[in-house]
């Protein structure tokens, strides 16, 4: 029970990576609530992760639609401890001569903008004490083909994680960033979808454990970050990948 008592809000809650972390968070003892664009997805969510679980449909990526969250988290729990925000978007799959300009922002806003206001508004709401928990990518440290856009808004992110830890330690407030590799959920099918059998296990084999990520390899990442067992761990950008960017060749 690592969560005993703390309230958790989860964006991009309703699916994969956010959807995890929410089961997980409920599992240790928190009082979670999930926020995403979709009302249908959140309450099926909220079913799936506890009961007592709510879903708060808004868009991250407004500034008065994730105030309203945070501060109906705060009016219905009286308090706010972590923020997960794993909500995010891919817009365009394209290298640098093909990356349309309106795509390009549409990314930053979906990954980047969004994570800065749900960051903002849960500072702003948190008592000293508390956890920033974001999902970046592993496209953000090493680069992704074909990802432009994504890579350049989850490399802001790690940017914007050192400059928050720094800004909000005196309050004891904890940031830090999840790195995940390849990790099977609906959002990679576009990568993975068309490949084989054969393929998909050339494609394990190139990770030195040997196998793609599973949603709860980062939902537990997420847990240690977010509990007090990561009291004194702040400003990191940890890969969650399987050994993918260590191993990688210079």
């Amino acid at each position: 029970m690592r969560m005993r008592d703390k309230v958790a809000l989860v964006t991009g809650g309703g699916t994969g990576l956010g959807l995890a972390s929410a089961k997980l968070l409920a599992r240790e003892g928190a009082q979670v609530v999930l926020c995403g664009r979709r009302a249908e997805v959140l309450a099926r969510a909220a079913l799936e992760v506890a009961h007592g679980c709510i879903g708060l449909p808004a868009d991250a990526a407004d500034e008065a639609a994730i105030r309203d969250v945070v501060d109906e988290t705060v009016a219905r729990f009286g308090r706010l401890d972590t923020l997960l925000h794993a909500a995010g978007v891919q817009v365009q799959r394209a290298e640098l001569p093909d990356v349309c300009l309106d795509a390009f922002e549409a990314t930053l806003r979906g990954n980047l903008t969004s994570a800065f206001l749900a960051s903002r508004e849960a500072a702003r709401a948190m008592c000293d004490g508390g956890s920033i928990v974001l999902i970046g990518s592993i496209a953000g440290v090493l680069g992704t083909s074909m990802r432009l856009s994504y890579s350049a808004a989850k490399a802001g992110m790690q940017g914007m994680v050192r400059q928050m830890a720094l800004s909000q330690g005196p309050r004891g407030i904890r940031v830090n960033l999840v790195a995940p590799g390849l990790i099977l959920t609906a959002m990679t099918q576009d990568i993975l979808g068309d490949l084989s059998e054969a393929e998909l296990k050339r494609l394990s084999g190139s990770f030195p454990l040997r196998r793609l990520g599973r949603p709860e390899d980062i939902a537990h990442a997420v847990l240690w970050l977010a509990s007090d067992e990561a009291s004194w761990v702040t400003g990191l950008t940890i890969p969650v990948d399987g050994g993918f960017s260590s191993a990688r060749p210079m």
